[in-house]
């Protein structure tokens, strides 16, 4: 199910009073279709009307659905509702009826998440989760109220934190996993540590929850399943390939989830050379897939601003991680503002709100409004909420919607929504805008 497929309508009202056309003078075209009705208004609605299922069946390979679905006009006035492909013009100052496409712009995100063997290594896997020991002491520190809790590896908090991303975006995005490594890596200093599938473990597609979490391994999974290198260039390589694959005008975004820096590079010609050195085709490969539309976020496990030594550790030598996935960050072509480019969490807490956020920026919030409308101060949206036709001040901190000003003068009517409406357009993908017109009631 899209973004907009999950609800979205739109709603039309003209006759407006002041236009020298009244109930009276409609045009000859739409004199039937009122006759019936004393109001000197006529409301045509276009509903986006795909399914989860024709979503899924929209492209073949894939599994996406279309970026752009025909939508269905409703007849309030007792019209019977008929499906179009066709788009046909409105007009706000005639009261007839019209049928409009609806663009319905479904983002394709592709979840890259680190399987290696330190996410449940011990003492390194494990981290205090819920924030309750500052100094990492492993005892809880005495200014917490919160009760005490165990420590628990960082795998296990992925997984929650993907459990509850998946689940409550699995209306507005189409998604898929890849693991790096997959699960028939092993904990062995060889090649067989990097084993990444050619192809995903979930390919991109609607509705695509309940299959990510069944496909990644369980919350309490422990060394015995999570082992490995962290061949990070080969996980994106595998999800680059499964999102060309999308079609062209669906956005297309990777989230790349590690705890530390790539290595398993191709070609290494000894074990020494895929493990203790740092695989810098990883920000190569990102920047290129940038320049073909694919944006990466980068998230960060517990990343210490260090540098490691050059012992036989299976990680890359003389090698600071944190700088590392800056260049990382900046190549994905959607850094953080300030010096910090990649989100680093230290705690399941920012892990979980650095999701969120990447979430809700891949989901926007700026909708044009096609075609457009005539009487700006007389359109009302709903979200949820009915907003009104009153704009809000300060999106930043204000619940409802504005327009944006335009760059061109021919460009389309833009709103964006704020605060609540925005943020239950994004996890419902259901909004009600109407055009209306002065003294229509």
């Amino acid at each position: 199910m899209s973004i907009l497929a999950a609800g979205l309508a739109v709603g039309f009202t003209g006759a407006c009073g002041d236009n020298g056309k009244g109930s009276g003078e409609e045009s000859e075209s739409n004199s039937n279709s009122n006759s019936n009705s004393n109001s000197n208004t006529i409301t045509i609605t276009a509903t986006a009307t795909v399914t989860a299922t024709e979503s899924a069946s929209a492209t073949e390979g894939s599994g996406s659905a279309s970026a752009t679905e025909a939508t269905t006009a409703v007849l309030p006035t007792g019209g019977e509702t008929e499906p179009t492909g066709g788009n046909t013009t409105f007009d706000p100052n005639d009261c007839g009826e019209s049928v409009v496409n609806i663009p319905i712009v479904t983002p394709s995100v592709m979840l890259v998440l680190d399987k290696s063997g330190s996410m449940v290594a011990t003492p390194g896997g494990f981290w205090d989760h819920d924030a309750d020991d500052a100094d990492d002491d492993g005892i809880q520190d005495a200014d917490m109220v919160s009760p005490a809790t165990p420590k628990i590896t960082r795998w296990e908090s992925l997984w929650s934190v993907v459990d509850l991303i998946a689940n409550g975006f699995n209306g507005s995005m189409n998604m898929g996993v890849v693991l790096f490594p997959s699960k028939a890596a092993k904990a062995d200093y060889s090649a067989v540590a990097c084993v990444v599938n050619a192809k995903p473990e979930v390919a991109v597609g609607a509705m695509n929850a309940a299959n990510i979490i069944a496909a990644i391994p369980a919350a309490k999974a422990d060394k015995t399943v999570i082992q490995g290198g962290t061949p990070a260039t080969k996980g994106v390589n595998t999800a680059i390939t499964e999102l060309e694959a999308a079609p062209a005008d669906q956005p297309k975004f990777m989230i790349l989830v590690t705890d530390g820096a790539a290595n398993c590079p191709d070609g290494a010609p000894d074990n020494a050379a895929l493990f203790e050195v740092y695989d810098d085709k990883l920000a190569t490969t990102l920047a290129d897939a940038a320049a073909k539309g694919i944006k990466t976020y980068v998230v960060g496990i517990d990343i210490s601003q260090e540098v490691s030594g050059t012992t036989k550790d299976g990680n890359p030598d003389s090698t600071n991680t944190y700088d590392k996935l800056n260049e990382v960050a900046i190549a994905g072509g959607v850094p953080r503002a300030g010096a910090e480019k990649f989100f680093n969490t230290t705690n399941q807490d920012e892990l979980q709100a650095a999701l969120d956020m990447i979430s809700m920026q891949i989901l926007s919030c700026t909708l044009d409004l096609d075609p457009s409308p005539v009487y700006l101060d007389y359109v009302e949206v709903t979200v949820k909420e009915k907003y009104g036709k009153m704009q809000v001040m300060d999106c930043a901190t204000e619940d409802g919607w504005h327009y944006l000003e335009k760059v061109n003068p021919d460009d389309p009517v833009r709103i964006e929504l704020c605060g609540q409406a925005c943020a239950d357009f994004q996890m419902t993908g259901m909004i009600d805008i109407q055009y209306r017109c002065p003294n229509s009631g």
